[in-house]
C-alpha cells in the first residue's frame, strides 16, 4: 500500500509541475459534514470488534491548478476529526475522537461541456495528529486496551477518493461532493500479538462537502 500512495504521488507532482505554467490557478475552501469510524480487526486471535460511527464538521483551505482540458491538480488543508463511538456500561454515548492536520493531494478530472460537470478525483493524504480526547485514560471505553502516544501512531496516511457536480458562474465554482478516506495505517501500533489488542485499526471517512472556488488567475495555451 505505501508503494501505491508513493505511485500516487509522484504522478500528481509531476503532473502538478507540467500545470503550473499552463492554467487556471483557483482558490477557495470546503465544508464538510463526515462520519467516521475506525476497523478494529485481530487477525491472530480472531475477533471483530464493533463500534459506531462519529459524526463532525470540518472546513478546508482549497488550492487547485486546472488546465483547459480540465484536468488538474487539488492541495487540500483541513483540520480533521477522525474517530468512533460507543455505548458504555451506563448506556452513555462515549466519543473517541483523534483530531488531524489531514493534507490530500489528488489528480482531478472534470467531465462534460458548458457551467455543470461531474467532478472525479483520487490521491494520497497525510494525518498529522494534533489532539485526542482519550486523556490519561489507559483503556477506551468498553475495551481492554487504550492510546498511547509513546507507542502508537502520530501519523498517518491513506487515499482520498471524490466524485459530484461542479457549477460555473463566470469566476466562481460551487461544488457538490461525496468523498471516502481510507487510511491504510493502523492507529495502534502493536508490538507484539495479543488477544486483547487488535493488529488492524484502521479508519475510514465518508463525506459530504460543499466547495467554493474562485479562479483568478487564467492562461491561454
Amino acid at each position: 500500500m505505501k508503494k501505491v500512495i508513493f505511485i500516487l504521488f509522484v504522478i500528481n507532482m509531476t503532473f502538478l509541475n507540467k500545470l503550473f505554467s499552463q492554467n487556471n490557478f483557483s482558490l477557495g475552501f470546503k465544508s464538510s459534514y463526515n462520519s467516521s469510524n475506525i476497523n478494529f480487526y485481530n487477525n491472530f486471535f480472531p475477533q471483530n470488534i464493533k463500534t459506531n460511527s462519529l459524526k463532525t464538521f470540518d472546513y478546508s483551505f482549497v488550492a487547485e491548478i486546472k488546465n483547459l482540458k480540465n484536468t488538474g491538480v487539488r492541495l487540500e488543508v483541513s483540520k480533521k476529526t477522525k474517530g468512533w463511538s460507543q455505548i458504555d456500561d451506563n448506556n452513555h454515548i462515549i466519543n473517541n475522537e483523534f483530531t488531524y492536520v489531514n493534507v490530500p493531494i489528488m489528480m482531478t478530472t472534470y467531465f462534460g461541456k458548458g457551467n455543470s460537470k461531474l467532478l472525479f478525483s483520487i490521491g494520497p493524504f497525510a494525518d498529522f495528529l494534533i489532539e485526542n480526547n482519550s486523556g490519561t485514560n489507559n483503556t477506551f471505553s468498553g475495551l481492554d486496551f487504550g492510546f498511547d502516544e509513546e507507542r502508537d501512531n502520530t501519523f498517518g496516511y491513506g487515499i482520498i477518493v471524490n466524485t459530484g457536480l461542479s457549477f460555473d458562474f463566470d469566476k466562481n465554482s460551487f461544488q457538490l461532493l461525496v468523498s471516502y478516506n481510507y487510511n491504510f495505517d493502523n492507529l495502534i501500533d502493536v508490538d507484539s500479538k495479543s488477544s486483547t489488542i487488535p493488529d488492524i485499526s484502521n479508519f475510514n471517512t465518508i463525506s459530504i462537502s460543499f466547495v467554493y472556488l474562485f479562479n483568478f488567475l487564467r492562461n491561454e495555451l
